[in-house]
């Protein structure tokens, strides 16, 4: 009957266990808080862009609005008829469409 005989002690055994145990316990939990960061970063990135997109419409909107001092303004009267069709009965009506030259 053979016998193993071992080169490493019994405490250092213990101790080398203790180490891979604790490496791979912080490489685990420590990617999980890395994607969490990331995932944090990554949604403030993503409010950034919609707030400046936000911005961008405002400007564009505010540069294409037409001044009232542009020109002549001209006021269309549109009749609405009601549809005869519906389940609601309505009276017809009409809008006025003021409209820049």
């Amino acid at each position: 009957m053979k016998t193993c005989v071992s080169l490493v002690s019994p405490r250092k055994r213990k101790s080398f266990a203790r180490v891979v145990g604790l490496g791979l316990f912080v490489g685990l939990f420590s990617g999980c808080a890395g994607h969490k960061e990331f995932q944090k970063g990554y949604e403030r990135g993503a409010s950034d862009a919609v707030k400046r997109q936000y911005w961008i419409q405002q400007n564009l909107q505010k540069a294409a609005a037409p001044s009232r001092d542009s020109g002549r303004p001209s006021i269309y009267q549109l009749r609405v008829d009601p549809d005869p069709k519906a389940a609601v009965k309505t009276l017809p009506y009409e809008i006025a469409v003021p409209i820049y030259e």
